[in-house]
C-alpha cells in the first residue's frame, strides 16, 4: 500500500473522558504501531493548544501535531507552520472580555498565559496539571498578545449573545462549547485557520496528494478534515452534522470502533 497520512481528533476520537476512556485503548495503540512500521504517517489533528498535550501522547507513535485548530503545525519535533492571531483585533477581543469580566487565557505555540484572578479558569487549568512548565501566570499581555494563536474565554450568560455576534461579526463563525464547569466557553482565532489548513501542510511537507489522507474525529472543529480527506471517518459518538458528511460511521471509541475501523481500511 501506498503511504497514507492519518489524522486523528483526541477527545471523543482516542479518547473520550466522557465515557471513562482517558488513554487511548491497547487495540488502537496496536494498530496505530503497525501502520507507522508500514510507513505511514500519524498525526494527532486536535483543537487544544501545546501545552495540553499529555506527555503520554508524545511518546513516538505520532510524526507530529496539528493544533490549535491548524493555527501550529509541528512535525517531527519541528515547527514547520505557526498562523498568528492579528494583533489588533486580539487586543480588542481581550478589552472586550476585561469590560464584561470575562475570564480568558491566551494560548500561543509552546505556552498557555493566564492570569491567576481569572479563578474559574485558572482552577480548571490548575486541575488538569498539563506541563507545568509551559502554564504561565506572570506576564506581559501586550507582548504575548503578539505571539497569540487562540484566545479562550468562559462568559456569563447574559452576555453569551452579545459574544456570539462579535464573534461572527470578527472570526466568521462561532464555536462555543461548555467544558469549564462555566456558563459558556469560547474560541477566538484567525478566520484563515482550520484543521483542513494545518493538514494540507503537511501534505506539502512530505509531497502527498489528498488521496493519501485520512481523517478520524467527532466534532464540529473536525468538519474541515472530515470533508477534505479522501475519506472521513466519523465516530459513532459524533454530531449528526459531522455524521452526515463522512464517508464513513464507525462505532464510538468505547465500542472499539476506531480499532475495528483501522483494521478493515488497512486490511489487517
Amino acid at each position: 500500500m501506498k503511504q497514507k497520512v492519518l489524522f486523528f481528533d483526541i477527545d471523543g476520537t482516542l479518547i473520550w473522558s466522557q465515557a471513562g476512556i482517558m488513554d487511548i485503548p491497547q487495540g488502537v495503540k496496536e494498530q496505530l504501531l503497525k501502520l507507522k512500521a508500514q510507513g505511514h504517517k500519524l498525526f494527532i489533528c486536535s483543537g487544544r493548544p501545546k501545552a495540553m498535550l499529555e506527555d503520554k501522547w508524545c511518546d513516538g507513535t505520532f510524526d507530529g501535531y496539528i493544533l490549535t485548530n491548524g493555527a501550529y503545525v509541528e512535525i517531527d519535533g519541528q515547527s514547520i507552520y505557526e498562523n498568528r492571531m492579528d494583533y489588533d483585533l486580539s487586543m480588542q477581543t481581550v478589552k472586550m472580555l476585561e469590560e464584561l469580566k470575562c475570564d480568558y487565557m491566551i494560548a500561543t505555540a509552546n505556552h498557555l498565559y493566564i492570569d491567576p484572578r481569572h479563578q474559574e479558569l485558572y482552577q480548571f487549568f490548575v486541575n488538569l496539571r498539563h506541563n507545568d512548565d509551559l502554564f504561565t501566570t506572570k506576564f506581559n499581555r501586550d507582548e504575548v498578545l503578539k505571539k497569540a494563536l487562540k484566545i479562550e474565554a468562559n462568559v456569563t450568560n447574559q452576555d453569551k449573545d452579545k459574544i456570539e455576534e462579535y464573534i461572527k461579526k470578527h472570526f466568521g463563525y462561532v464555536i462555543n462549547y461548555d467544558e469549564h464547569g462555566s456558563d459558556n466557553a469560547f474560541e477566538f482565532y484567525s478566520p484563515t485557520i482550520s484543521k483542513a489548513t494545518g493538514i494540507q501542510k503537511v501534505l506539502d511537507y512530505y509531497h502527498l496528494d489528498q488521496e493519501a489522507t485520512y481523517a478520524f474525529g467527532d466534532g464540529e472543529n473536525d468538519l474541515e478534515m472530515v470533508e477534505y480527506c479522501h475519506v472521513g471517518v466519523a465516530m459513532g459518538n459524533a454530531c449528526s452534522l459531522l455524521k452526515e458528511k463522512a464517508n464513513i460511521i464507525c462505532k464510538s471509541i468505547r465500542e472499539n470502533g476506531l480499532e475495528e475501523i483501522l483494521k478493515i481500511l488497512f486490511c489487517e
